[in-house]
């Protein structure tokens, strides 16, 4: 298990690079998941040395054998923007006591259709103030490839985020 200080200075480094933009090398990334049917619909998703199951639940003819595939959808995204937060705060010095996110997608269900708006509800425990909080929450955005990718292709993002318990915005 790494060390609380090798990770954050691992954290800062990165951080420290993409603000900088200036090494190719480490600038274009890519990422893989491996899929095998198991059975009907049920399909094991492998990453690295993760496995993860993905189902539709019985309405909707599947074994309801692990979450749906919209559901690693909204999760992916909902987290890669709690972890582009989280990673931002460390970057910055900024203590949270406590995070916790839900997400909702909206989507039209005819062919070819597609989300039409993720909200997230961001509710934070933090001494910190609101100004350095919504500072946070812009570059999270600005950080996190799913939200930007989702956002270019026209999907309507909302962000609201609570602190201490009262909307900030």
């Amino acid at each position: 298990m790494a060390s609380e200080d090798r990770l954050v200075a691992t954290i800062k480094e990165h951080v420290k690079k993409r603000h900088e933009a200036n090494d190719s090398g480490f600038l274009f990334g890519s990422e893989r998941v491996d899929l095998r049917l198991v059975d009907h619909l049920t399909v094991e998703a492998r990453k690295r040395d993760f496995l993860f199951t993905v189902d539709e639940p019985e309405e909707r003819g599947g074994k309801d054998a692990g979450p749906n595939p919209l559901a690693y959808f909204i999760a992916g995204a909902a987290s890669c923007l709690v972890n582009q937060f989280l990673t931002d705060a460390i970057y910055r010095g900024v203590k949270l006591e406590d995070v916790q996110l839900s997400a909702r997608g909206h989507f039209d269900r005819r062919m070819g259709g597609a989300f039409e708006e993720i909200i997230y509800d961001i509710k934070l425990a933090s001494a910190s103030p609101r100004e350095a909080i919504l500072s946070l929450a812009k570059e999270a955005e600005n950080m996190c490839y799913a939200h930007q990718t989702l956002k270019k292709a026209g999907v309507k993002m909302t962000t609201n985020i609570f602190l201490n318990g009262k909307q900030v915005s």
